[in-house]
């Protein structure tokens, strides 16, 4: 199963783990929001992580004042994927996505190339 992992200094352990089974979960400065981040230029509630019709994790702006920033562009939604880098405020976020169960397959199988039988 892909667990999303969220990187910053401003967590009391320096990351965040979610898995879809978590999802949807909000982001900004009010303690209304799923995950509270202590950071005066955030919306109440900034953002949203979600799924993805694909399946992924997908981060949508919720019209918040200071925008929502993934890899120095302005969004509106993005799906998210390792090394990305969020900017909510003043308040940055570094994406980590885990996939060990979900697609090992891909991960451990190769093409390999029909060799002829050398004939003794």
């Amino acid at each position: 199963m892909p667990r999303l992992i969220l990187k910053s200094a401003v967590f009391t352990d320096g990351a965040i783990q979610l898995l879809p089974g978590d999802l949807p979960v909000t982001l900004g400065r009010s303690h209304r929001a799923d995950i509270t981040i202590h950071d005066l230029l955030l919306s109440r509630i900034h953002a949203e992580i979600r799924l993805s019709e694909t399946g992924g994790f997908e981060l949508v702006d919720n019209e918040s004042t200071n925008l929502t920033i993934v890899n120095e562009q302005d969004i509106d939604q993005v799906v998210l994927k390792t090394g990305d880098r969020i900017l909510l405020g003043d308040t940055e976020l570094i994406v980590e996505i885990d996939s060990t169960d979900a697609d090992i397959h891909e991960k451990t199988t190769r093409e390999i190339p029909m060799v002829p039988p050398s004939e003794s």
